[in-house]
């Protein structure tokens, strides 16, 4: 056994050192790792477990209580006698309202806890899916912004070329150097934000990750054709159900804050036996007793504590029931809004990689006929600037929905299975 678990614990260890000095990771290696390594599933798993666990131990309020107990006294009013005793007790409870209730109120808190659990799922998904992106958002845009550079710094090239010719002014030339040098800080300003992404990503995925670590995926448009009907698909948000299952709580508190209006019937018995001289007594010595009580509590409490209590119980569901009631409302709004998000983002991709196509012809000629003198500098440089601002605007708008996606999933509660 103890050989199993040491190799069992020397596997784990590899596998984390592998991920960690990996160069390169795919999106199924995030998941694995987060499966093993996240904090924050972890102790949602353990929740779930603890309200298992406290849901068995109310069970017990209604499993036999038994006793033995053995004992020895010794007493004296002018002369000393001794007492051997030796008994077993059993008790049962037959009816108690107020533990129904609890055991009822134990069994929804399990139900909660699932539906956190799902939730917490959805949010450590969501939360690595956007580290995840926005590496590979990064990764993207640092080649795109060196391709930026490049052509910024030919672009400056033929600028003083033509300023040595006499054909440039020296501030145009001077402003395509800005230019090429600002490019270059660009690329610089994109390399540190691939370092704190890759931070990001490593947080959530609850292990360090190697500092040339890369992901090992390009941004595109997803095929996306789920149809969702917000009305239908909300009652299956992991928020709404986190909401109902604490009306469900509080409705069961309510029921427990009646107990003392009801009473409550237990089974007891008896059996034990008693000698003076004798350590262990014999069985002629033998008592016992079976019984059953009903208890019923008058003013448990005070006069008015078994009211005060119920009316407090109700108004907090009402309160439940409210927040229930605005959770729905909120939450179809939240998804109303991701779903409409998606699809502005999906038309942006189309309509930035139509300009995009028209900008890349447009800079082609321009420079061409720059060269040729027929341009003159500024109507150039604005040509080109259009041609960087949408190859940027088109990479932010693949990368917006992509995210737009994940909050999708998010609101749903949706894992994709990936999530263990």
């Amino acid at each position: 056994m103890k050989k199993k678990m040491f190799t069992l614990i020397i596997s784990c260890l590899a596998g984390f050192v592998c991920y960690a000095n990996a160069e390169s990771l795919t999106w199924q290696d995030c998941m694995d790792m987060a499966n093993k390594t996240n904090n924050t599933l972890v102790m949602a798993k353990q929740d779930l477990q603890i309200a298992e666990y406290d849901y068995n131990v109310i069970l017990n309020r209604y499993y036999p209580s038994v006793n033995f107990r053995y004992g020895f006294t010794r007493s004296g009013n002018g002369h000393a006698s001794n007492n051997w005793s030796a008994s077993l007790n059993a008790s049962q409870t037959i009816y108690n309202f107020q533990s129904n209730a609890q055991i009822h109120s134990q069994k929804a808190t399990i139900n909660r806890t699932v539906a956190q659990l799902t939730k917490t799922s959805a949010d450590v998904y969501y939360s690595i899916r956007q580290s995840f992106l926005q590496m590979c958002y990064a990764q993207e845009n640092i080649t795109l912004l060196e391709s930026i550079y490049t052509m910024r710094k030919q672009s400056a090239d033929i600028v003083r070329l033509q300023y040595e010719g006499g054909k440039e002014s020296r501030g145009n030339m001077l402003k395509a150097q800005a230019q090429k040098q600002s490019a270059y800080v660009s690329v610089s300003n994109a390399k540190r934000d691939l370092t704190v992404a890759r931070r990001s990503l490593a947080q959530n995925l609850g292990a360090d990750l190697s500092p040339i670590c890369t992901v090992d995926y390009k941004l595109s448009e997803v095929e996306d054709n789920e149809d969702i009907d917000v009305d239908n698909a909300v009652a299956n948000c992991p928020d709404v159900i986190l909401s109902s299952a604490s009306v469900e709580i509080t409705k069961y508190s309510v029921d427990s804050s009646k107990g003392n209006l009801y009473p409550n019937i237990a089974a007891s018995a008896s059996v034990g036996v008693s000698d003076d001289t004798h350590p262990i007594p014999p069985a002629d010595s033998k008592n016992w007793s079976v019984g059953v009580s009903l208890n019923y509590p008058l003013f448990s409490g005070g006069l008015t504590s078994t009211l005060n209590t119920i009316k407090a119980a109700n108004i907090n569901l009402e309160k439940a029931k409210e927040n229930y009631r605005q959770t729905i409302l909120n939450t179809k709004t939240s998804l109303e809004e991701v779903l409409a998000d998606i699809e502005r983002t999906k038309d942006n991709i189309k309509i930035y990689q139509m300009f995009l196509e028209a900008a890349t012809q447009r800079q082609k000629e321009a420079t061409i006929k720059y060269r040729a003198g027929t341009m003159d500098f500024q109507t150039w440089q604005d040509i080109e600037q259009e041609y960087v601002n949408y190859r940027i605007s088109h990479l932010s708008a693949l990368h917006n929905y992509n995210l737009a996606l994940a909050k999708r999933d998010r609101l749903l509660g949706n894992t994709n299975g990936e999530i263990k």
